[in-house]
């Protein structure tokens, strides 16, 4: 389990935030891994340039090439 934070704009959604917490998750993944079960933690505000800005916490799992999530036999 690999845990991070994102810093979005207050007026993001929590889905919006998800979408951009898996590209950054998978960026930081090999590229043959597969980012897998991202779950929100919860958000914070922090300051920011343009007004308030939300620090979201939250965690994944890396499944490699062949885990159990690539598995279609059967």
């Amino acid at each position: 389990m690999r845990h991070d934070t994102i810093v979005v704009p207050e007026t993001m959604s929590p889905a919006q935030v998800r979408a951009l917490a898996e590209r950054k998750a998978q960026a930081q993944v090999g590229d043959d891994d597969m980012v897998a079960f991202l779950h929100l933690h919860g958000s914070r505000p922090v300051g920011g340039e343009h007004g308030t800005e939300v620090e979201w916490r939250y965690s994944y799992q890396v499944i490699p090439p062949g885990g159990p999530a690539d598995d279609t036999a059967g």
